[in-house]
């Protein structure tokens, strides 16, 4: 959807493709960069948070930032970057301004002001200097520097590594996006966007020592995002380019956030299917996320106990929130789920027993957080189908 600019490249050290300085004949039009966004042509002012930063792809910047650079300083308006790293930072540029009327000398005047005011914060500090990445803190930065009405270009992968969305924590990357903004909200940590109109861009692409996401936990990363961003009144949109380039060496460690481990299935012991896996549901039934999926995943399992005539039991596990009246019965027909793909694929029923042990699992991890709040990490990892085979010798 979106071409990369090439008009004025920086120096290949900056690890960012040049924007600032391109001519009105080599920059797209304006309308054309931001279709397919809710970005606003209107004069408004701009911010770019940027993860120059370690586990994510070399910066590749979307359309949009090229021609609203040249549009936000044109209309005098503020231009503020961020950098996200454990610190994000803003950096707020003089905004332009021009005696010359004339459109070739303002053109002039305009490339002449982003080369000297933007390029030397994209060429250099824009580049983390603090370890792991706080893209939170970033947004809500860009937030108050752009006020209603502004423009906001998040460009990341958007996996944060510190609290209060830490995605090292088993489940995170999986949560619902409800959860994590009732969490948010429950702490007033959602940004205030209000009339903000926000684009997210790389969301879900990582780099080496950060595993490669498949597309569901990229669009479960994606979602949760412009869950945020709708949630403190802005509007979301999604650059779907995708970008599988190496990180810029050098930069502060950031921790690796680790996908959900595939199932490894036995003939003996607990198997754990995790709802963050391929045997997911649809929040509050009993509906596959992905029947497909979860069909080739559960066949694996079949074969498994084609191989035996043991008995086994299958108990469906829950959050702790709704209460037993909704949960016990919820986690009986997710286990029933289960047993139903298992029957299809030849497993007697009279092998098998459902149970539905709601939020009171034994294996279950504690989810509520201090006044109540549900924890989404914790919550996600409760959402668990557990196979009990007979004990492994």
């Amino acid at each position: 959807m979106y071409s990369r600019l090439a008009c004025t490249a920086l120096a290949a050290a900056t690890a960012v493709t040049g924007l600032a300085g391109c001519s009105a004949s080599s920059s797209p039009s304006t309308a054309t960069a931001l279709a397919g966004t809710c970005l606003t042509s209107q004069a408004a002012p701009l911010a770019v948070a940027v993860g120059v930063r370690s586990n994510v792809p070399t910066t590749k910047f979307p359309a949009a930032v090229g021609a609203l650079l040249q549009t936000t300083a044109d209309a005098g308006k503020q231009i503020s970057l961020v950098r996200i790293d454990g610190q994000p930072k803003i950096f707020s540029p003089p905004t332009f301004s021009t005696t010359d009327q004339n459109g070739p000398a303002r053109s002039r005047d305009i490339n002449e002001y982003l080369n000297r005011n933007v390029n030397p914060i994209l060429h250099d500090q824009v580049h983390a200097q603090v370890a792991q990445a706080d893209v939170l803190t970033a947004l809500s930065l860009a937030a108050s520097a752009t006020g209603p009405d502004g423009n906001i270009i998040l460009i990341d992968s958007g996996l944060q590594t510190v609290a209060p969305l830490n995605y090292q924590q088993a489940g995170m990357m999986m949560a619902p996006p409800s959860d994590v903004v009732a969490f948010l909200r429950k702490q007033n940590l959602i940004p205030d966007l209000k009339g903000r109109h926000v684009l997210l861009s790389g969301f879900g692409y990582t780099a080496p020592p950060q595993p490669v996401l498949n597309e569901a936990q990229r669009d479960s990363i994606i979602s949760q995002w412009e869950a945020i961003v709708q949630a403190g009144g802005g509007c979301a949109s999604v650059d779907p380019t995708g970008n599988t380039a190496a990180a810029v060496p050098g930069l502060p460690a950031v921790a690796v956030a680790k996908p959900p481990p595939p199932v490894v299935f036995s003939n003996c012991g607990t198997i754990v299917l995790s709802d963050a896996g391929s045997v997911g549901f649809v929040r509050g039934k009993a509906t596959f996320r992905d029947p497909s999926s979860a069909q080739a995943t559960l066949r694996q399992l079949g074969s498994k106990l084609k191989q035996g005539s043991e008995h086994i039991t299958i108990i469906g596990s829950t959050s702790s929130e709704g209460g037993d009246t909704v949960n016990d019965p919820l986690s009986r027909q997710r286990a029933g789920a289960v047993a139903g793909i298992l029957t299809s694929m030849g497993i007697p029923s009279s092998r098998m027993t459902t149970v539905g042990d709601g939020s009171h699992w034994p294996g279950r991890v504690n989810d509520t957080g201090p006044g109540g709040v549900l924890l989404p990490a914790q919550a996600e990892q409760n959402r668990v189908v557990v196979v009990q085979l007979p004990r492994c010798a």
